[in-house]
């Protein structure tokens, strides 16, 4: 619930105020910085759009990522395998028709993937913000959606890292 909360605060401030602070930013590192989280938000957003595994699979570090709200490391390799499998992850990012979700027959919505929240929503609304935890770049990306015909959370954030090889996926949903 914490979690949650916080995730919605955290959309509130990057979609209510994040043009502002990019605005504000005074020094050309901050300014480059805020440019590097936009070009991440369009072109990793634009991935999950277009259902383009592979551009995804490329932020995933060898190390592997974190995945889901009871925070569950995944492997690169079973990532790839799931990809490959159209099951799990790829399901939750991509296709609808395979999440493997409890039917409740008094709801008529349904759980929906990232994809399709961002493809068939009445609005959706993305942003991106960087920040330093810990001595770690992290860019975090933020869509919000309005989508009655899905159950399933109006917030979709991804937390990358920056690494050596560029932005790297530490976090999804």
């Amino acid at each position: 619930m914490k979690w949650v909360v916080a995730r919605g605060v955290l959309a509130v401030c990057l979609l209510g105020f994040g043009s502002a602070m990019a605005q504000s930013a005074s020094t050309p590192d901050k300014a480059s910085q805020s440019e590097s989280s936009k070009a991440l938000e369009k072109d990793f957003f634009a991935a999950i759009r277009d259902g383009d595994a592979n551009k995804v699979l490329s932020y995933i570090p060898k190390g592997g990522v974190n995945v889901g709200p009871d925070v569950r490391h995944l492997s690169r390799q079973e990532v790839e395998q799931q990809f490959q499998a159209h099951r799990g992850l790829y399901c939750n990012l991509f296709d609808s028709s395979c999440i493997d979700a409890a039917i409740n027959l008094g709801n008529s919505t349904r759980v929906c993937s990232d994809r399709e929240m961002l493809t068939h929503s009445e609005k959706a609304r993305t942003a991106s913000s960087e920040v330093t935890r810990n001595g770690v770049q992290q860019a975090v990306l933020v869509a919000v959606v309005t989508n009655d015909q899905c159950s399933n959370t109006k917030l979709i954030d991804f937390i990358f890292n920056l690494d050596a090889d560029g932005w790297k996926l530490f976090s999804i949903p």
